[in-house]
């Protein structure tokens, strides 16, 4: 039996995976960020959630062109904030079912910055840094590209001088890049490596964390951004209840959908 919301279906297997304590599948992330999109109405918001295998795509692909296409196809150089999901995977990406972690990379126009949110900070950070440089060339704040089309597979091949956060540090101000690197394209967008609290009790809960972080960030956007930040809201909002909710809470979600179609 399978269940269907927005062109995201999903298998009895992958429904199962909120029932116990498991690693999240691509499609149930998929399937809240579309539920999210609906309820908070993104669009007004210029918010976009971006599903899984896109995200893991565009890291992981070594034609600069096909980036710009990605970015140009879902209009993510037009929105005000950007959610991409982060995954540890080194080898196949076509399903999003491999790697160990998921975690959210989140790119805020108003500030041309990337941020990270790692419910096991440090664990993701080689992998949100890799999906930073695939993305930075296209997401200025003019949302045009910031580079020559010319400089494709090359150029990416490249070392970069991007900040580097070593597994278990705690960044709380955005690490500066370097300097040649920031006056060659004017307008590149900044990472930083956001410290994320709390961090996860286990080693399966990472995509609920992932989940909760897009709710809190999809609030902020359509509700309380002209009263607090951002990173406020997250953590008022995002607390160890995680672990304990929201898998029911996203189940009860998926059950109710299903009951009405």
């Amino acid at each position: 039996m399978e269940s269907n919301y927005r062109d995201i279906v999903l298998t009895d297997l992958e429904v199962d995976t909120l029932k116990g304590p498991c690693y999240l599948s691509d499609q149930i992330i998929a399937f809240y960020f579309a539920y999210l999109s609906g309820s908070f109405n993104t669009k007004k918001t210029d918010t976009l959630l971006v599903p899984p295998f896109i995200s893991l795509l565009i890291a992981n692909s070594e034609d600069t062109t096909c980036v710009e296409d990605y970015v140009k196809s879902w209009e993510m150089s037009s929105e005000r904030l950007v959610l991409f999901v982060v995954n540890d995977i080194i080898e196949d990406c076509s399903g999003g079912d491999g790697g160990n972690h998921w975690s959210i990379l989140v790119y805020d126009r108003t500030k041309n910055l990337f941020l990270h949110f790692d419910s096991m900070m440090g664990v993701n950070n080689f992998s949100a840094l890799k999906l930073y440089d695939a993305l930075k060339e296209f997401m200025g704040p003019g949302g045009e590209s910031l580079s020559p089309h010319a400089s494709s597979k090359k150029q990416r091949k490249k070392k970069k001088n991007v900040p580097y956060v070593k597994r278990g540090s705690k960044a709380t101000q955005p690490p500066a890049i370097g300097e040649s690197e920031a006056t060659a394209v004017a307008g590149l967008p900044m990472f930083t490596e956001c410290e994320t609290a709390p961090q996860q009790q286990n080693g399966y809960d990472c995509g609920l964390y992932v989940l909760a972080i897009a709710r809190a960030i999809c609030q902020w956007s359509s509700q309380e951004h002209n009263r607090t930040d951002m990173i406020s809201t997250i953590e008022k909002n995002v607390d160890y209840s995680v672990e304990m909710k929201m898998r029911s809470e996203v189940l009860e979600i998926i059950q109710e959908i299903s009951a009405d179609n």
